[in-house]
């Protein structure tokens, strides 16, 4: 027993020995990661915020309103100046011209006149050859042959190449009206991306000047030393102006964005600046609303081409009434013989044929083309008072929208004034780090709002012109 005791007593101090040791190798490995990481907790605070209080100011550098780097250059793509400078109707000629959706939408005018092409061709006449021989009673091909050519021509009646020709060129004025419609919404879309990216650019403006406050508050901050509880202080103006650091990077964030959009419609590469020299400002005005709905209900370019799509199925239906009455067809033959025969050497020949309307008569086609009148006639119907209610609602919104800007008016030079008086007292020491944070927030909040409702009032007028199909100035 005593053997186990004494057994045990040597397996207990190995375990010992061991774990000592491991222990030992293991704060060796970890004691330099925690030297390294000691300083965020080390006694010496102060030199912690120093540099943290530096590393803010030298990010706080920056022009108000200032655009985010371009993009890396893609060899790809076509060269273009390096900063392209362009007005909302400077953008609007470019789009035109060489944005692709609208190029693969002018392709289909293009296939449509193709067709008008077709449908003013006539029938190809044919072309036939037959001969025939006696090989019996000393008959051979030089004898006995003859060799018969016949040419024959089909002729259309009751006027079917005319419908053919006048649906055609309906078909093209519709598609050439889907143009202009195609035109009229992805205008809309860019005159709003365009104004996008101002409004972001706005934003941007805000955030920065805000960020230029508090880094010169945080400059004269530091200045002062560390004495009366100025540490305290001065790490509340570093988070403030870390806070407003990330609201400029969100800022940067958005304009890429909407830039990024405006590029790709203007097919734009990547590494070109966009300035755009149309501003987002507020200008009054009054819409007369029974003008533009009588404008819109008469020439918006979706309904004229729903119109011309009724007016092409008009006459794709008196075409069908027309195929119920045969064409003719006319054989002119001619037949050269042999020496004997079997007829009189030279031989001419006419013939008429056409084929007798006894079982169709095309009702089937005159069914699905009074059908397909009926479908676009309902067709008009409901684009007539959607446009109604397009035009209604955003005729609506652009009042609202200004109203909202008219409420906005003097509550921006307000909370500037106010603002300006804050940060002066707080140098003086008459507020504090609170009061300042607030009225910062209420001046951001309302020069941000009041820039939102600009571009709210902005935004209810082009849909006012898009819902119209015309300027709202008419």
């Amino acid at each position: 027993m005593n053997i186990q005791f004494k057994n045990g007593r040597v397996q207990t101090r190995r375990h010992l020995v061991r774990w000592a040791v491991t222990s030992a190798l293991m704060a060796a490995i970890v004691w330099p990661g925690l030297i390294v990481d000691a300083p965020a907790y080390a006694a010496n605070q102060i030199e912690t915020v120093e540099s943290w209080i530096d590393q803010i100011l030298q990010r706080g550098g920056g022009k108000r309103g200032q655009a985010p780097e371009a993009a890396p250059k893609s060899p790809l793509l076509p060269t273009y100046p390096k900063v392209l400078r362009l007005t909302l109707d400077e953008a609007m000629a470019l789009f035109i011209k060489q944005n692709l959706d609208l190029i693969i939408a002018s392709y289909g005018i293009d296939a449509a006149r193709g067709r008008q092409i077709t449908a003013r061709l006539y029938p190809n006449p044919t072309l036939s050859v037959n001969t025939f021989s006696a090989y019996t009673q000393g008959c051979d091909i030089a004898k006995c042959g003859a060799v018969a050519p016949t040419l024959s021509q089909l002729f259309e009646v009751a006027g079917r190449r005319g419908y053919r020709m006048e649906a055609a060129a309906f078909d093209t004025m519709s598609i050439e009206a889907k143009l202009e419609d195609t035109v009229r919404q992805l205008g809309f879309t860019l005159k709003e991306t365009y104004f996008r990216v101002q409004r972001q650019r706005g934003h941007l403006a805000v955030d920065q000047e805000v960020q230029g406050v508090l880094i010169k508050l945080l400059n004269a901050a530091s200045g002062e030393g560390r004495k009366n509880g100025q540490d305290l202080e001065r790490v509340r103006l570093g988070l403030l102006a870390v806070n407003a650091d990330s609201e400029v990077l969100r800022d940067l964030q958005r304009i890429e964005e909407s830039s990024g959009d405006l590029r790709m419609m203007l097919r734009i590469p990547p590494d070109v600046e966009l300035e755009l020299e149309t501003n987002l400002a507020y200008r009054p005005m009054e819409p007369n609303f029974a003008r533009l709905l009588e404008y819109a209900l008469e020439n918006r370019p979706d309904i004229r081409s729903k119109r011309l799509t009724r007016d092409r199925r008009k006459s794709e239906l008196q075409l069908a009434k027309a195929i119920r009455y045969p064409n003719i067809t006319t054989e002119l033959g001619y037949m050269a013989q042999g020496p004997h025969g079997p007829d009189n050497q030279q031989q001419w020949a006419l013939n008429f044929s056409m084929p007798l309307p006894v079982f169709n008569r095309n009702q089937g086609g005159l069914v699905e083309a009074e059908v397909a009148v009926n479908s676009v006639d309902a067709e008009i119907e409901k684009t007539e008072i959607q446009i109604q209610n397009e035009v209604a609602v955003a005729y609506r919104k652009f009042l609202h929208g200004r109203k909202l800007v008219d409420a906005m008016n003097g509550a921006l030079a307000q909370a500037s004034t106010l603002f300006a008086a804050a940060q002066q007292a707080f140098t003086r020491k008459e507020i504090g780090i609170l009061d300042l944070e607030n009225t910062r927030r209420s001046y951001a909040d309302t020069e941000e709002n009041q820039l939102e409702a600009i571009f709210g009032y902005q935004q209810n007028w082009l849909r006012l012109e898009w819902a119209s199909g015309h300027d709202i100035a008419f």
